[in-house]
């Protein structure tokens, strides 16, 4: 598997239902030696309560790991709520014209997720 792996976020993926799901696949990553996890904001123009708290428990299981969490594509309005809450002291947030190229191994969608990995 390559280090660096992009994942889009939706709301949907955010969402309790669909979640833990989710965690479990960022979970598979790092244990197969992802060492770059990117979350792309780029379909996500705010978060409510709920999907805060969900990139949160995000942040908790790569804290953990030796794997380095990336932000990109982050709307003003998210950017805004990470300077409120701190977040933004913890993660490293690409420019908003940052375009990285990514390859990665992964063949299959995380959690039935538009996967960015190519």
């Amino acid at each position: 598997m390559s280090v660096i792996v992009k994942i889009v976020l939706s709301h949907d993926v955010l969402e309790k239902s669909q979640f833990p799901q989710f965690q479990k696949e960022i979970e598979r990553l790092i244990e197969s030696g992802g060492k770059i996890l990117m979350l792309d904001f780029s379909n996500i123009n705010f978060l409510k309560n709920a999907e805060l708290m969900a990139v949160v428990a995000i942040v908790k299981l790569v804290r953990d790991s030796e794997c380095i969490l990336l932000i990109s594509a982050m709307s003003e309005q998210v950017r805004m709520l990470f300077e409120l809450t701190g977040l933004q002291q913890i993660f490293q947030c690409l420019p908003p014209e940052e375009e990285v190229p990514l390859k990665s191994d992964l063949a299959e969608p995380l959690g039935g997720l538009q996967s960015v990995a190519s």
